[in-house]
């Protein structure tokens, strides 16, 4: 179910122009049990062309909902807000278009591929699939996914495109679902934790093929995660949220260096360091608060060693970082900046 979308845009104006993914004021909202609940609740992100941006934050967070929202895959989400492809509205707009903006203009990978892949259709077929319902011949649309597999650096590729995905490894298996996303050259790859239950040096892999094909293509990346550590050599900016909420976004330098929020504080010191001795890892006390049980003012008060009277009553909203290199939603930061 989708509502109209906003008008409003985040700070009053026009969508900038120089954006490829404009996401204003997205808010979802699912029913369980008979009870509406606002999993992500006035998102705005702003993503350039060719930029790779990470939407970083604790399971339950709300990155999943909002990746799936930009594609309009959940029919049982409502939708209100607004979502722009290169202009164009997403919010309210029929299936039909959907469908085929799906693959040729935008497109995602999952966290696991072995789920979403055919397993009883070859690696070929499914790759070549995405030009073949837009018309493009078998032979052609064979030979393109025959170059887009051998251009993900699979081995052999003629050969491997009559394989079946129970064949391939985990990591080659998400070489086969980079190639189904990008064999149609989109404008903007959603990748949905795509190193999840991936060994360390398998998702090194992984993050440089995404990063090398997005380059070459001049694809913007939406990297969804909740791993701050596989985010560093790979996002230009990061977006954090806190229970369906952004709390923090920033270039991806300034955060690691000077993060703002007690959140984006208590995330990063969570990730393990090679430059420094440390004896244990420091766990973030407490647990996220999930959407539907979210406790009045910020959410992360309960959590915060920071935490004021103001914070458990009043929402901070998003403004700027006292440094001007990004935006915050802390009570805290606020105060800081007008002392």
């Amino acid at each position: 179910m989708i509502m109209s979308a906003s008008p409003r845009l985040e700070g009053g104006g026009s969508a900038a122009p120089d954006s490829i993914l404009d996401i204003t004021d997205l808010s979802v909202t699912m029913n369980s049990a008979g009870r509406d609940i606002r999993i992500v609740d006035e998102l705005s992100l702003r993503i350039a062309p060719g930029e790779r941006v990470a939407l970083v934050g604790e399971s339950g967070s709300g990155k999943s909902v909002t990746a799936r929202a930009i594609m309009r895959l959940d029919d049982s989400a409502t939708l209100t807000g607004s979502v722009k492809l290169d202009g164009q509205e997403l919010v309210g707009l029929p299936e039909k278009r959907m469908r085929a903006l799906r693959g040729a203009q935008f497109s995602m990978v999952f966290q696991d591929p072995l789920r979403t892949l055919n397993p009883l259709r070859t690696i070929g077929d499914q790759i070549a699939e995405p030009l073949r319902i837009r018309g493009v011949s078998k032979r052609d649309a064979l030979k393109a996914a025959e170059e887009t597999l051998d251009s993900l650096g699979v081995v052999d590729a003629k050969a491997r495109m009559r394989a079946y995905p129970f064949e391939f490894s985990g990591g080659m298996r998400q070489r086969v679902a980079l190639a189904i996303a990008l064999i149609a050259r989109p404008k903007v790859l959603i990748a949905d934790e795509p190193t999840t239950a991936l060994d360390t040096r398998v998702q090194e892999r992984v993050l440089r093929l995404i990063d090398d094909a997005a380059r070459e293509r001049g694809v913007a990346v939406l990297l969804i995660t909740h791993d701050l550590g596989v985010v560093a050599g790979f996002a230009d900016r990061v977006a954090v949220m806190y229970s369906g909420r952004k709390v923090e976004d920033a270039p991806v330098d300034v955060l690691y260096s000077s993060p703002s929020h007690p959140y984006t504080e208590g995330l990063l010191a969570a990730v393990p360091r090679l430059d420094e001795d440390q004896a244990e890892l420091v766990a973030m006390p407490g647990a996220s608060a999930a959407p539907g049980s979210r406790p009045s003012g910020c959410a992360f008060h309960p959590r915060c060693p920071f935490a004021m009277e103001i914070c458990r009553a009043t929402l901070p909203l998003l403004s700027e970082r006292p440094d001007r290199a990004g935006q915050v939603a802390c009570h805290l930061r606020t105060m800081e900046e007008t002392a």
